[in-house]
């Protein structure tokens, strides 16, 4: 089992970025010793999304073995707290609308993220990746954190409140998404960025104290590293090492 986890932050970002999404996360930071990748695809995403400075993104699977998925039909499906709002679900529902629609656009139906919430008695049986909105998890550790297994997540927490006291308010319904969209990225196989802390992708430290949040073209590129069995039309296997170089040039992308 894997865990990564979100850093409870003390203030709250007060604009949504369009492309984006998460919040400060927090477990033991991994510091790579591995070269970077300069990864070569069979195929690339048919997208273009806005650029970050994340310097190269970790894969997962490369610290955790079975951290990858063998399907490319992926369903999530969000299970809440009684006492969750109409806002902070919706938040969440948000942010798993924004991958499923980023993945549809990228990947031309290839990577699919279903919401499947309400569809089965359990959401554990209904779905491969299950978000848990509990709102007092956590102390004052982390925001949100991921538990995934071998071509699995089951466990992904998301959380709003603390500790009275700290004497702060809860987490607005604009920063849960941030830290769905977050935790979702790991779900799906994507690790820190390398420059962790001064980041402002989506998968980085830096936001929002150093600017909003990035859902960038290399977090694609990097899932499309993840799930380049698919892409290139061979069956399942593990992606090769990372991390993901941000920094190399891509041809043109044109639609398959």
């Amino acid at each position: 089992m894997t865990l990564h986890g979100l850093m409870a932050s003390a203030g709250i970002a007060a604009a949504l970025s369009m492309s984006v999404a998460a919040a400060r996360e927090t477990t033991t930071v991994m510091r790579e010793v591995a070269p970077v990748t300069r990864a070569k695809q069979p195929a690339l995403p048919t997208c273009s999304l806005p650029v970050s400075n994340a310097e190269a993104l970790v894969i997962l699977s490369n610290y955790y073995p079975g951290y990858w998925w063998d399907h490319t039909n992926l369903t999530i499906a969000l299970q809440s707290h009684p006492r969750a709002t109409d806002a902070q679900i919706r938040a969440i529902h948000n942010a798993i609308a924004t991958w499923s629609e980023v993945l549809l656009e990228c990947f031309d139906g290839l990577i699919t993220l279903t919401d499947v919430t309400g569809t089965q008695p359990s959401e554990q049986k209904a779905a491969d990746i299950v978000v848990h909105f509990v709102p007092k998890a956590g102390g004052v550790v982390f925001g949100g954190y991921a538990i995934c297994g071998a071509h699995g997540c089951p466990n992904i927490l998301v959380r709003s409140d603390l500790p009275p006291s700290l004497d702060r308010d809860p987490y607005s319904p604009e920063y849960i998404e941030w830290v769905a969209l977050h935790e979702i990225g790991h779900a799906l196989g994507l690790g820190h960025t390398t420059n962790l802390l001064e980041s402002t992708d989506l998968m980085g430290y830096g936001w929002p104290s150093l600017g909003d949040p990035v859902l960038s073209q290399c977090d694609i590129d990097a899932l499309a590293y993840v799930f380049a069995w698919a892409l290139e039309g061979s069956a399942p296997h593990e992606p090769g090492p990372g991390p993901y170089d941000c920094g190399g040039t891509r041809p043109a992308r044109t639609k398959r």
